[in-house]
């Protein structure tokens, strides 16, 4: 069932009430969204940061250029997208 439309004529302030009430939440859930996603991609942006650094660890102990740390490696691995890890 449809909710009933409300016209100029028609709108009662308890339903306008509800409808900014409404709106107020869908924005408010918006914004805790975006605290999250901003928070994982520092969350991500620091264990990449760590993998670098594992990265120039394994560079200085074993004096290759290309090394590369296994954990960082399969950190790297794990984060990619199941696309990039697909065997298909």
């Amino acid at each position: 069932m449809t909710p009933k439309r409300y016209t100029a004529s028609t709108v009662t302030d308890d339903a306008l009430d509800a409808l900014y009430e409404n709106a107020n939440e869908g924005w408010r859930r918006g914004d805790r969204w975006k605290e999250r996603a901003l928070a994982a991609e520092a969350a991500l942006a620091r264990l990449t940061a760590w993998c670098d650094q594992l990265d120039a660890t394994a560079r200085k102990l074993t004096r290759d250029p290309a090394a590369e740390h296994p954990v960082a490696a399969n950190v790297r691995h794990q984060l990619a997208e199941p696309k990039e890890n697909s065997t298909k």
